[in-house]
């Protein structure tokens, strides 16, 4: 029915129509890859359509959202800058202290959001660009009033976006999203790391999943608010550096 619903009555539908369904199903159901999403609307799209869509393939439909492009519909001149490829960077960049161990020893980066949950959370944050707006807005009025009547509907205003925000990213938090929503400042929001020893790093990518990582862990203060990550942390400040562990 989605994907019916915005082609002409038997006219089978086109790549665009697959790929806005794709999104659908990627925005709405979290468990769901891309892969899965891809495989599911083509059965389906094939069933409805059969030889009418045999000309589509799963490898013609891009990736969903360009991290680097606009609010979906537009695309950043500059896309060839784009962000590599979902895996962290594994690669030693030098010996620094483990920002959470708090050892003296190689350091790798670590995304704070997974590359791999970009394209979605890009989305996501276009979608919320009002909320989050708003309650930045919002915020800095409640310091410039003292009429209790006008402090009253401020906070009302602002627990209502803070419900919508909760539902659109996860969070209630201001403090390290952008007040103002553009390209640069999603990507400047995604790129954000923390440096971490290898088995640090490991750790917390085997004690949460990277969409976890993304939603609820997404700052290193965060993370240090998991006891299982802090647990680790505490074990491993004990561990001599080149010790496997």
């Amino acid at each position: 029915e989605e994907i019916a619903a915005p082609t002409i009555h038997n006219v089978p539908p086109v790549e665009d129509d697959l790929e806005n369904v794709i999104d659908i199903l990627l925005e709405y159901f979290d468990e769901v890859t891309e892969d899965d999403a891809k495989e599911l609307v083509f059965s389906a799209a094939t069933d409805a359509w059969g030889a009418s869509v045999a000309h589509i393939t799963p490898a013609a439909i891009k990736s969903v959202g360009n991290v680097c492009g606009g609010s979906g519909d537009e695309s950043d001149s500059k896309s060839n800058d784009c962000l590599d490829n979902d895996e962290d960077d594994v690669d030693y960049i030098g010996e620094g202290e483990c920002e959470l161990c708090e050892r003296r020893i190689k350091l790798t980066r670590h995304h704070l959001i997974p590359k791999s949950t970009w394209p979605r959370i890009k989305k996501r944050m276009w979608n919320a660009a009002p909320v989050i707006e708003s309650l930045h807005s919002l915020s800095s009025h409640e310091y410039t009033t003292n009429n209790s009547q006008k402090m009253r509907r401020l906070q009302e205003t602002k627990e209502e976006l803070q419900c919508k925000l909760e539902k659109m990213l996860g969070t209630v938090k201001l403090s390290n999203l952008p007040t103002i929503i553009t390209s640069n400042t999603i990507r400047a929001h995604l790129t954000q790391v923390c440096l971490l020893c290898r088995q640090c790093h490991s750790a917390i990518h085997r004690i949460h999943t990277e969409w976890e990582l993304a939603m609820e862990y997404n700052t290193m203060e965060r993370l240090l608010e998991c006891d299982e990550i802090m647990k680790f942390g505490k074990w491993a400040n004990k561990q001599r550096p080149g010790n496997k562990i």
